[in-house]
């Protein structure tokens, strides 16, 4: 189904009116050859829709083995990637998967323990 640029516009003013930051990973190992990843500063964000209520019908929709904590859906553009770190109202998710539809994406992320 076609979606006219205008129409996407029109869903972004509404829908996408919380900021999500994309944060810089840095993978440290420690001394026993652990790989840690932490995000330290913003280098991107983009506007969406955030969600925490509807995660169980997600997961069982999408067949997602796993509890997620956030959904965020944004536009089609938005440059973000799997295993991507995210922060929203100071908490920061790793993404574990970006869904794409006709007329946006779906970001689903778990909350990243530092």
């Amino acid at each position: 189904m076609y979606i006219p640029k205008s129409m996407k516009t029109k869903i972004a003013n509404t829908f996408y009116d919380k900021t999500v930051e994309i944060m810089d990973k840095e993978n440290i190992i420690d001394a026993e050859g652990g790989v840690i990843s932490r995000g330290l500063t913003v280098v991107d964000s983009f506007n969406g829709n955030v969600s925490f209520s509807n995660c169980k019908k997600i997961q069982e929709e999408y067949g997602l083995d796993y509890e997620i904590d956030i959904s965020i859906t944004a536009d089609n553009e938005t440059n973000i990637s799997i295993n991507d770190m995210i922060k929203y109202n100071n908490i920061v998710y790793n993404v574990t998967d970006v869904l794409p539809t006709d007329s946006h994406i779906l970001i689903v992320a778990v909350k990243w323990r530092q």
